[in-house]
């Protein structure tokens, strides 16, 4: 990738996380009665939320901050997906499924962008080195 692709890896980028926490909330919501005894985790989940926006709406200045607390959400969401595959029947749905699949597309598009922007500050100006 190109230096001066960045500008669009962010755009998508920023996409995708736009797009999760869109469908995050909903997941929550349909899951919830089947999760009664997991609240903690949902409540971490919900603030992880909040915390990737304010440092969202902070922009650049505390872009690492971002970038760890959208990892930390990464994981907290996987960890409520597994959670959800022990209820058969909230698998049963299709609303519950159909998220599922939104906000795992939206995160795999993350981490390939991720990796696209981590490589980008590597090698800038898409110099590349042989070895």
């Amino acid at each position: 990738m190109s230096f001066k692709n960045t500008p669009n890896v962010w755009r998508d980028y920023n996409t995708q996380r736009e797009r999760r926490y869109h469908y995050l909330p909903k997941l929550i919501s349909v899951s919830r009665g089947y999760l009664k005894d997991n609240q903690r985790e949902i409540f971490a989940i919900v603030e992880t939320v909040e915390r990737a926006r304010q440092l969202k709406a902070l922009g650049l200045a505390l872009l690492g901050e971002q970038l760890d607390a959208e990892k930390k959400l990464t994981k907290e969401i996987r960890s409520l997906i597994v959670l959800c595959k022990h209820h058969p029947a909230l698998l049963a749905k299709n609303a519950y499924m159909d998220l599922e699949h939104e906000l795992l597309d939206a995160d795999a598009h993350m981490h390939a962008l991720h990796a696209l922007l981590i490589g980008s500050q590597k090698q800038p100006y898409g110099i590349r080195t042989l070895h």
